[in-house]
């Protein structure tokens, strides 16, 4: 696809990300985007006093091991700009000076000729059109990944903190993002390009006539048809999927009915995908909420430093403001609510959410014990690998109701509990207790004790790569009300890192017997 539209586009602008060894005067890749230009793009230059050699350096002072260029160059062929992103490992010179990677090999993605898709990135803060240049039109990107990671792990990971921050501000300064945040991208080569058709697309939804209003600003001495595929979506189904041949630069498509929520793709006439559009809805009415504030109450109160005074500020209730006329009925939202109230069963069922009401009554509590055992249980045969089991307060009896009903042999059974809430005593029963049941063949329980005041607080169960909160300890579970919740897997590699270092650091634990052997010399 990239040789057919390469007509529309004269040459092509290089921002690489560089790092120059101190030593041995090498240049090595660290990340670069290849943008192709049309004709009537706006020159690209750089004023400033930092502007050395067609670098702009990361400072002045001398870094430990490199320092760090922001490389700006124009290839004057397109065919040359294609052919550097095609091939880079052996092509990839910038002045006449080769430039080295620490990855031995890119994939290519997407793996065929065809494009990955953006509409305009102008406000994109997040994904990958947040790393690539600004368009109003929507842009085409090839990429070449870095899939081993070379460069993050063998370079950026090394590299020490003077160096990490001149990154951080080479990038920040003229790049608009921190690579080092969006280290994904670290390593990788990108080709981008402007919609070759359009700068700019305006859409606007018409309820009289009904249909959708565009504005097509062309670029210079292009005037080929375009494509408009318009999707009508009214919550998970699709109402209406038609194409419409577009000549003019302004136009209304009628449709049959108001559309929902409105997508639109736009094709060339080879029916390649060249832009999309955001999704877009009718606005039948805003609702603003106004308080207004009423006082400053100063109160003084007592802390353990003395006392202390502080400025509460206090506000009237809020009064919605409805600007427009709302809708009597909104079935998606009905539908969709309708299907939220049910959610619960589902999380339950998946075990990501279970709340226990907790009760007064005591077959009534025995019974949401019984129930909170089970579900942990089956959440701690859920692993295959490891489960790191955490409770300050998990005793001799908890080992027995819980960790011996781990069904997979394979499993690490790990358990952390705390010095500051298992006496001595308590230590040399679970002692015990392990040396019998590790005699057994298949099986495989450590626990360690943290020491001195828990650093731990709350309950965790990690099996495997998966996390969950338990909302009180293990041997009351069911007692009160509380909740199992499974931890988002954004955040598992932080507590995971966490637990990991509680367990296996001297400084933060020691085994179980080596305590219950003070208890006993003691």
């Amino acid at each position: 696809m990239i040789n057919k539209l390469k007509k529309y586009y004269t040459h092509a602008i290089r921002t690489s990300l560089l790092a120059q060894d101190r030593i041995t005067n090498n240049w090595y890749h660290l990340f670069s985007v290849i943008e192709l230009q049309p004709e009537e793009a706006y020159p690209y230059n750089i004023t400033n006093d930092e502007w050395i050699n067609n670098c702009i350096r990361s400072g002045k002072s001398k870094l430990e091991n490199y320092t760090f260029y922001l490389n700006i160059d124009e290839i004057k062929s397109v065919d040359e700009a294609i052919s550097i992103f095609s091939n880079p490992l052996n092509s990839f010179v910038i002045d006449g000076q080769k430039i080295n990677f620490f990855n031995s090999s890119f994939i290519k993605e997407p793996s065929g000729n065809y494009p990955l898709v953006f509409a305009s990135n102008t406000h994109k803060e997040e994904g990958l059109s947040s790393v690539l240049p600004n368009q109003k039109s929507g842009i085409l990107v090839w990429c070449q990944i870095d899939s081993e990671r070379k460069v993050e792990k063998e370079f950026i990971m090394s590299s020490t903190s003077r160096e990490m921050q001149a990154i951080q501000k080479l990038t920040l300064d003229w790049l608009g993002f921190d690579l080092i945040q969006k280290k994904e991208h670290i390593g990788n080569i990108y080709l981008s390009a402007p919609n070759p058709y359009f700068r700019e697309i305006d859409i606007s939804l018409s309820t009289n006539p009904t249909g959708v209003f565009y504005k097509i600003l062309r670029r210079k001495n292009v005037s080929e048809p375009l494509i408009f595929r318009i999707i009508d979506k009214h919550g998970d189904a699709i109402a209406l999927d038609k194409t419409f041949e577009i000549t003019n630069s302004i136009g209304l498509i009628e449709l049959p009915h108001e559309p929902h929520l409105f997508e639109l793709k736009i094709y060339n006439n080879d029916n390649y995908l060249i832009a999309v559009h955001e999704p877009a809805t009718f606005l039948k009415s805003i609702q603003i909420g106004i308080s207004m504030k009423q006082a400053d109450v100063h109160i003084t109160a007592q802390t353990e430093k003395g006392d202390k005074d502080f400025v509460v500020e206090k506000f009237s209730k809020e009064k919605p403001s409805i600007i427009g006329k709302p809708s009597n009925f909104n079935a998606e939202y009905y539908f969709k609510n309708a299907e939220n109230q049910r959610k619960y069963h589902e999380y339950k069922k998946s075990k990501e959410f279970i709340f226990f009401a907790g009760t007064k009554i005591e077959l009534e509590k025995s019974q949401l014990k019984d129930k909170a055992k089970t579900i942990i249980r089956e959440i701690l045969n859920q692993s295959n690998d490891s489960c790191y089991i955490c409770d300050p307060y998990f005793n001799s009896n908890d080992i027995i109701e819980f960790a011996f009903h781990i069904k997979n042999s394979g499993v690490k059974i790990r358990i952390l509990n705390s010095k500051q809430f298992i006496t001595k005593e308590e230590a040399s029963k679970i002692t015990t207790i392990l040396e019998k049941y590790n005699e057994l063949p298949f099986s495989n329980i450590e626990v360690r004790t943290l020491r001195g005041d828990s650093i731990l607080h709350d309950r965790f169960i990690v099996s495997d790569k998966n996390v969950w909160f338990v909302g009180s300890s293990f041997n009351e579970f069911g007692n009160r009300a509380s909740c199992i919740a499974k931890v988002p897997e954004s955040s598992n590699i932080q507590i995971i890192k966490e637990v990991e270092k509680w367990f296996l650091d001297n400084e933060y634990s020691e085994n179980i017997n080596d305590y219950s052997k003070e208890s006993s010399d003691e």
